[in-house]
Order: C-alpha cells, then sequence, then structure tokens
C-alpha cells in the first residue's frame, strides 16, 4: 500500500509544469561606445557588456547577446519582437515613432555625463548651456550634443581629434563623455604627453541609462529592476565601472561622479 501510495506521488509530482527559463535576446551593435560598449569584430567588453553578464547571473531567464549588428538595425529588431531588451540607453534617444510604443523602461542602471574639456588654465565659468554662446567647442562629427544651437562645432573624426584639438587651443574647449575621457586617459599612454594635456571641467549633461524591455515581455520587469537595484546595492557596477574608469564613483541609483 506504502509503495502504490510512493508511486501516485511521484507520478502527480511528474504531471506538474516545470517553469523553464526564458530566452530573452539582447542587442549588441557593431559600434563601439567606449567604454560603455567596446567592440572589435566578435569580441564584445565593456561596462554595459559586463553589466549584462552580471544581471544575467541574478535573473532566472537566460538573457543571450546578439551577434553584433548595425544599430538601425537593432532597432528595427527590437520594434519587430525579435530582440526583447536593449542595455543601456535614455529615454530620450527612442522616442521615434515604431520604437516608444514598444518599449518599457527599467530603474536607472547609471548615468552618463557629458562634460567640458579644457586646456590647463584655459577653462571659463559655466552654469547654464547659454554659456556656450559664440564658443567654438570640440566635437565628434556625427555627434548631436545638448546645447549645440548655441556654439560652434568644430568637428573632428573621433574623441581624440577632440581631446588634441583643445590642447592645442584650436578650440576653447570640448564635449566628452565622462567615463570615456577617463578610459582613454587609463589606457592610452599618449595623452599623457604634454601636448595632448587637458583639465576636466563641468558636467553640462546627464542621461539616464536603462534597460529597455520589449512591451510583450513585460511580466520580467519587475526581477530585473529587482537585479539592478541588487548589482547596484552589492558594489558589483561599481568595480565594473572602476575597471574600465579608474577614479570613478557609482553612488545610489546609477549615480556617477
Amino acid at each position: 500500500m506504502v509503495r502504490v501510495l510512493c508511486r501516485a506521488i511521484l507520478l502527480s509530482l511528474a504531471l506538474v509544469p516545470v517553469a523553464r527559463a526564458e530566452v530573452l535576446v539582447y542587442a549588441v551593435t557593431d559600434e563601439s561606445w567606449a567604454p560603455y560598449w567596446i567592440v572589435d569584430g566578435e569580441r564584445i567588453s565593456g561596462i554595459l557588456h559586463d553589466f549584462m553578464i552580471a544581471l544575467d547571473a541574478r535573473l532566472p531567464d537566460d538573457l543571450q547577446a546578439s551577434h553584433p549588428l548595425p544599430p538601425l538595425r537593432t532597432q528595427k529588431l527590437f520594434r519587430e519582437g525579435q530582440v526583447q531588451i536593449e542595455c543601456c540607453v535614455s529615454q530620450s534617444w527612442r522616442r521615434a515613432a515604431g520604437q516608444a510604443e514598444v518599449s518599457l523602461w527599467s530603474t536607472p542602471v547609471l548615468d552618463a555625463e557629458e562634460m567640458l574639456l579644457f586646456a590647463p588654465g584655459k577653462g571659463f565659468p559655466f552654469r547654464h548651456l547659454e554659456d556656450l554662446r559664440g564658443r567654438s567647442i570640440a566635437t565628434v562629427r556625427g555627434y548631436g550634443y545638448v546645447g549645440s544651437e548655441y556654439f560652434q562645432r568644430n568637428d573632428g573624426a573621433d574623441a581624440h581629434a577632440l581631446i588634441f584639438r583643445v590642447a592645442q587651443g584650436h578650440s576653447e574647449a570640448g564635449i566628452l563623455d565622462r567615463l570615456e575621457w577617463r578610459y582613454l586617459r587609463s589606457r592610452d599612454p599618449q595623452l599623457q604627453a604634454p601636448s595632448w594635456q587637458v583639465e576636466e571641467g563641468a558636467v553640462i549633461n546627464r542621461s539616464q541609462l536603462r534597460l529597455r524591455l520589449h512591451r510583450d515581455h513585460a511580466g520580467h520587469l519587475a526581477a530585473i529592476n529587482e537585479a539592478i537595484r541588487a548589482l547596484q546595492e552589492d558594489g558589483t557596477l561599481a568595480r565594473i565601472v572602476a575597471e574600465y574608469a579608474p577614479q570613478a564613483h557609482v553612488a545610489g541609483q546609477g549615480e556617477i561622479r
């Protein structure tokens, strides 16, 4: 009788549906945004790459990276639901028709900060974007900048060209992401040379970077938010940032100083 009862219990347990982890694909583009995403062919690294690996370890679902694809292609796949996650972008960057309607947003992961760079001793006071009116500002070709209606853009090919123009006095200042500057300064010996010396100035714009989840997967948002907060509170995110951008400090809900 006992044996029969045990068999019945085992059979009933076998018939109970087992919850399986769902696979969620997150977008990876083929364009670097160092140190957030560093793309070298199929080899990917960077702050957000490492963050997604850490996030995967905290979730019951399986997060899988897409193959590196052009940015517009990844946005199309997200809109169609073939890619379920994008990490990590500002809500203001995805307001286009067809994107905002399918997007749910996580708690902030971290802040991207754009700051002024000056040649040593050549800084000027800054409190408002209007303070840049009429000034020549080094920028990167093809990038958008808050407040660009006030200043004269002096475009270069990349961040290195921007830094050199500022150091040599060809622009009154430059605008560069704070973590990008600290990453480059820690990895590139060239930036230690006297002819490349610049000073950090005020932060002129902050963008909260959040994980974007396709609305068809809304049931995962609460667990994602909980995992993000855990990675912030236990210092995991701060350690990841410090690996790529020494002297950067992550505090609270994604705030970087």
